[in-house]
């Protein structure tokens, strides 16, 4: 069953599958190749004084970091970063492309809470992440519009997400005819079977969808059955870029698959992450490691999407639950601190280069003015929290005013974000 056909049957049965789409975006039938929104969750809290907000250890304090006892802060353009890890190659490479928010309050030490709040600008429960809102308004009814593999998964009832995760299950899925098993491919069916198949299920459905007797519970299995059906062809697409072999690492094969579907023309956007940053003992050596899997996974991203011809329509988000505190425990570990880091990548914007808001010596947040992201502790200054995070990959993706965004507002003040002409250190 083709898209248009769907459609018509759910209008038809009155019931809805996807939200309309918003004026002067392209229909989703057609490949999409738009900008590619990644959300890069590094899980457990990550140590921001370790990374993009470095801090010296202070005279007669408890050191903050270990690395400050031999080491200095390094800079590169406007982008100050700490002495460890892979940080040098990685700020380097991406520097010019890069907007670093510092001083991000998340106003919690839960996991939970602070992976809620950061991915959806809420601390509450209930709104859905920037991916899912992205897909909904841009491309609902693409196949694979909201790839998640970690981190945040709330949709919220707008927007399905698919997990991207054993390459066999998505072979055999994508040629639904033929499986394979020990190196062996085996067809399912006789010439002309699985049309024949086809033609009497959707037969069937065309029925059960007219009846008025279907309770809510089975108008959503049979939307979501339509669902399946109709985007079996637009799977094709990616199932012909599938690779012979694949990442091994769990978090790096989700990336490459995720790229894959955005490059088939079915992906909008994509939410991945990996555990490691929760260093509560063993801080140094665990989180450096981590650090160095972080920076790597977006070399990796970049990489791929380069040798692929679409590195350039890459939007990616790094953030985590929360940070870590300004000096080590008794353990040689570090715990949760509400004050974090986002960095923003996409190549040749405007805004790249540049560093928003601030922390003191010991990490605390300071107050910015929302205009000139000057440090202000005037009653005009505000505290950068992760709804002015949200807002801003809103207005990124040109998605703030959609009505889908309207349904979950983040009522954060308009923080100048990406006016590049304003220097903020």
């Amino acid at each position: 069953m083709k898209r248009r056909e769907f459609t018509k049957l759910l209008g038809m049965a009155g019931l809805g599958a996807v939200a309309p789409l918003p004026a002067g975006v392209a229909s989703a039938a057609e490949p999409y190749s738009g900008p590619f929104y990644i959300s890069l969750a590094a899980i457990g809290g990550w140590d921001v004084t370790s990374f993009c907000d470095p801090k010296m250890n202070q005279s007669g304090e408890r050191d903050i970091n270990s690395w400050a006892n031999s080491g200095d802060i390094q800079q590169i353009g406007n982008i100050p970063y700490a002495p460890v890890a892979k940080n040098q190659e990685f700020f380097e490479r991406f520097y010019q492309d890069m907007l670093v928010i510092n001083g991000l309050d998340t106003q919690t030490n839960s996991h939970d809470d602070g992976r809620r709040h950061t991915w959806s600008g809420r601390i509450g429960f209930g709104y859905p992440s920037f991916g899912a809102i992205a897909s909904s308004v841009i491309a609902p009814d693409l196949a694979l519009s909201l790839v998640h593999a970690s981190g945040y998964s709330e949709t919220a009832g707008i927007a399905r997400f698919s997990r991207l995760q054993n390459p066999d299950l998505i072979a055999n899925l994508v040629n639904d005819s033929q499986v394979e098993a020990d190196n062996t491919v085996y067809g399912l069916y006789e010439d002309g079977e699985l049309d024949l198949i086809t033609q009497f299920q959707d037969a069937r459905l065309n029925r059960l969808m007219g009846s008025a007797q279907l309770t809510p519970r089975q108008q959503q299995g049979m939307n979501n059955l339509f669902l399946a059906n109709s985007t079996r062809d637009e799977l094709q697409s990616f199932g012909d870029l599938l690779p012979n072999e694949f990442e091994a690492d769990n978090d790096f094969r989700a990336a490459q698959l995720a790229l894959l579907a955005y490059q088939s023309g079915l992906c909008v956007s994509a939410q991945l992450g990996f555990n490691g940053f929760d260093t509560h003992q063993d801080h140094d050596e665990d989180h450096i490691s981590s650090l160095e899997k972080l920076t790597d996974l977006v070399a990796f991203i970049y990489d791929t999407a380069e040798a692929a011809g679409f590195a350039d329509k890459i939007v990616l988000t790094m953030s985590s639950d929360f940070g870590r505190t300004p000096y080590y425990n008794a353990g040689g570990g570090k715990d949760h601190w509400p004050i974090g880091s986002a960095i923003l990548i996409q190549q040749g914007a405007s805004w790249g280069n540049r560093v928003v808001g601030a922390t003191n010596e010991v990490h605390q947040a300071l107050n910015i003015n929302p205009s000139t992201l000057q440090i202000d502790s005037s009653s005009s200054g505000i505290r950068l929290e992760p709804k002015h995070l949200q807002q801003a990959v809103r207005e990124i993706a040109g998605i703030d005013q959609s009505s889908i965004s309207q349904m979950f507002p983040l009522n954060a003040e308009s923080v100048n974000f990406f006016n590049s002409s304003i220097q903020t250190n």
